[in-house]
């Protein structure tokens, strides 16, 4: 027998919709169609903001970025790929095959070197846009979702953290009190997208939910365990 109607209405809606759960998964289950002779996806490991993860240790802004995207480029598989990190302004390249004489150039706000999370989760962003750029098919509902898939394939390089706690804007030289300047890292998907995405991969690649709980901001860390309900 049918459940009553008003008892329907008594249910909590899910943080995430069913219909946006379908999407993530079908943009999860198309990324592994795609992939090449880079290190697959299915190997990807949870990168988290510590120092074995970012060993150097740079002073000056740039040189600090620098040393950032070369882990990043490490964590996500794509340290044979040529390409080269710039200041905003000095023009981005995304060629298709990137070699020495015409690299991967990714640009970069010399803003975010102080918000290191947020500098992670825009480079693996761009890194993972250029992934997406040069599959052969097209990500399901792609057209006018670009960013969104992006973002969703840096969860799945395993940038999950960054994009979670990211996924907002990150104001810089300033604080929300005094209106200083602020920059976005141009954040697509909510935090609880993200968050499900973050806990799909977890799931798949054998990563304690507590590891990755652990370094969510604390209001993502309720969200988080909602979400995984949800998985």
């Amino acid at each position: 027998m049918a459940a009553p109607a008003w008892l329907s209405r008594l249910r909590p809606t899910p943080v995430v919709d069913d219909t946006t759960r379908a999407w993530i998964r079908d943009v999860h289950d198309w990324a592994l169609s795609q992939q090449d002779d880079l290190r697959p996806l299915d190997q990807a490991k949870l990168v988290m903001p510590i120092r074995e993860h970012f060993p150097a240790e740079v002073q000056d802004p740039h040189g600090a970025a620098v040393a950032t995207f070369e882990s990043i480029r490490q964590h996500a598989g794509l340290g044979s790929v040529p390409m080269q990190l710039v200041p905003a302004g000095t023009g981005a390249r995304f060629p298709i095959q990137p070699s020495e004489a015409q690299p991967l150039v990714l640009e970069y706000d010399l803003r975010l070197w102080t918000n290191r999370q947020a500098l992670v989760a825009q480079l693996a962003r761009d890194l993972a846009a250029w992934w997406v750029f040069t599959r052969p098919q097209p990500a399901p509902a792609q057209q006018g979702n670009e960013a969104h898939v992006a973002e969703l394939v840096a969860v799945w390089m395993g940038f999950g953290i960054f994009m979670a706690n990211t996924a907002f804007i990150a104001r810089v030289g300033g604080c929300g009190k005094c209106a200083g300047p602020a920059i976005d890292r141009s954040a697509s998907l909510g935090r609880p997208e993200i968050a499900y995405a973050l806990a799909c991969f977890c799931r798949d690649q054998g990563v304690a939910p507590r590891e990755a709980r652990y370094f969510l901001d604390a209001p993502l860390k309720g969200l988080f365990r909602q979400v995984r309900r949800l998985v």
